[in-house]
């Protein structure tokens, strides 16, 4: 089944893109406990939606249609409500809506107060939602913008190339680069960058040094600040080499990863999304979501809509908003389900050696892969995988941990050597190196060759940035 999200954006290139739309990449994107903590402030905010075990049997739309067939609007409204028992809808609407746009913050003093139980730290996400709800933009500005937001990754860094968002989105170049303007202004300054040159612009721009020497040597002089040859830069600058010594130290306070400040704790015990199981020979998959309540929308308020309800205009309209609101809400929910579920599964068949017998025996993969095989978009499948951990037979991984590109070559074994594999070894390298003499990139192929992973010293420069890690002069540490 291919839910798409991306095919439904496309065909509305020439509208405007819904809030709906970007709530159903945003639920898709949560993991479990971000979900189940969704739900709970849905619940609290739409009076339509509630829990199966406080629902009376749910009311489907064919089956409301068949009876509306068969019965007077009386008889089965009659029905519905219990008869004269029932609550009195009309005048509970009535109050919901007063209660829902009234700006009068006065309590009663001798109304029972629960202590507020504590949450999860404040994500990246919401960070910057809050501040984007506050700036005026048009309502098209402002969805794209959500959406880059969906798309970064812990780091803060928009890893989507521009074809992707706008074959995706369906919006124009300029379009995105005016949203990435908006989004460029959020705090912490650097988030939606590119790549690390990037960043450190954006940081220094935030910090109102357009003009400074900093800038400049991120602007025009990278390749030799990543040689950090100061003397080449001073004299090209025609600068003293001690002024381009205090911009580089003023460099090396921005941030590489600002995102990184709103990652999760690694001391925290991570809850798996997906279970994976040996059963009979087979891999089969649980999505782990029993702390999820199933959601159901209230038949009476259902009855509501259709029957001639005395209600005021406005008070109809919004029973009707809230009921939209609740059935898109659930659908969303339920291609999350069947969304993650696919994903997983196209993983499993993919990277059956390494279910099998797990770590190292990684294959190549990459997320369009994926995609094409359960014919998504791979912006989709980005945020399935997004901040989601599965629990193998052989430990608990992030589903970004099945992805990883192969290098044309291979081990003396026969196996794939990924960049996944090299990268982690180049982190290894460097997270024991010596501060005071760091491993340079050329030392550390030598290292790699000698492990039977040869790789070239340029590789290693690239995978080196690509993990935002500093030249080894950079990382150079005095006492």
């Amino acid at each position: 089944m291919n839910l798409g999200f991306g095919m439904s954006l496309r065909h509305q290139q020439n509208q405007k893109m819904s809030f709906e739309m970007i709530q159903s990449l945003k639920i898709l994107q949560l993991n479990t406990l971000q979900l189940e903590q969704m739900l709970k402030a849905e619940l609290e905010l739409n009076p339509v939606l509630e829990v199966e075990d406080e629902a009376e049997p749910e009311i489907e739309a064919e089956e409301y249609q068949d009876k509306d067939a068969e019965h007077g609007d009386d008889e089965y409204l009659e029905e519905l409500n219990g008869g004269d028992d029932c609550i009195d809808w009309e005048e509970y609407l009535e109050e919901e809506y007063e209660n829902a746009y009234s700006f009068n913050e006065e309590t009663d003093p001798g109304e029972e107060r629960y202590e507020a139980a504590s949450v999860y730290e404040e994500t990246l996400e919401e960070r910057l939602m809050d501040q984007l709800a506050e700036k005026k933009v048009e309502e098209r500005v402002r969805l794209l913008v959500q959406f880059l937001i969906g798309s970064l990754d812990d780091d803060g860094y928009l890893r989507i190339p521009m074809k992707e968002i706008t074959d995706f989105t369906g919006v124009t170049v300029g379009e995105v680069d005016d949203a990435l303007g908006v989004l460029w202004k959020l705090d912490p300054a650097g988030v939606g960058a590119r790549d690390l040159r990037e960043c450190l612009t954006l940081q220094l721009r935030a910090r109102k040094m357009e003009d400074s020497i900093a800038m400049k040597i991120i602007t025009d002089y990278w390749a030799l600040f990543e040689k950090l040859k100061i003397p080449e830069i001073a004299r090209q600058l025609s600068v003293e080499p001690r002024q381009v010594q205090d911009a580089v130290d003023m460099i090396k306070t921005l941030d590489p990863k600002p995102g990184n400040q709103f990652a999760v704790s690694k001391s925290s015990v991570i809850i798996p999304d997906l279970i994976v199981e040996k059963v009979d020979g087979k891999f089969v998959v649980i999505l782990n979501d029993r702390s999820v309540p199933t959601l159901h929308i209230n038949k009476s308020y259902a009855a509501m809509i259709r029957r001639g309800s005395k209600a005021r205009k406005e008070v109809k309209e919004y029973v009707r908003e809230k009921f939209n609101s609740a059935s898109w809400f659930i659908k969303s929910i339920e291609q999350r389900r069947t969304t993650i579920l696919k994903v997983m599964y196209a993983i499993i068949e993919r990277q059956q050696v390494f279910f099998e017998n797990g770590p190292p025996n990684i294959a190549p993969l990459k997320q369009q892969d994926v995609a094409d095989m359960i014919e998504m978009n791979i912006s989709t499948v980005s945020r399935v995988t997004s901040n989601k951990y599965a629990q193998t037979p052989h430990g608990i991984f992030e589903l970004k941990y099945f992805f990883t590109e192969a290098m044309g070559q291979t081990t003396e074994s026969g196996t794939d050597v990924t960049a996944e594999r090299v990268k982690d070894r180049v982190r290894q390298i460097i997270e024991n190196e010596d501060p005071k003499t760091p491993i340079t990139d050329q030392k550390i192929a030598e290292i790699l060759e000698k492990e039977n992973l040869p790789v070239a010293r340029r590789t290693v420069a690239k995978y080196r940035e690509q993990m935002n890690i500093l030249t080894a002069r950079m990382r150079q540490k005095y006492d």
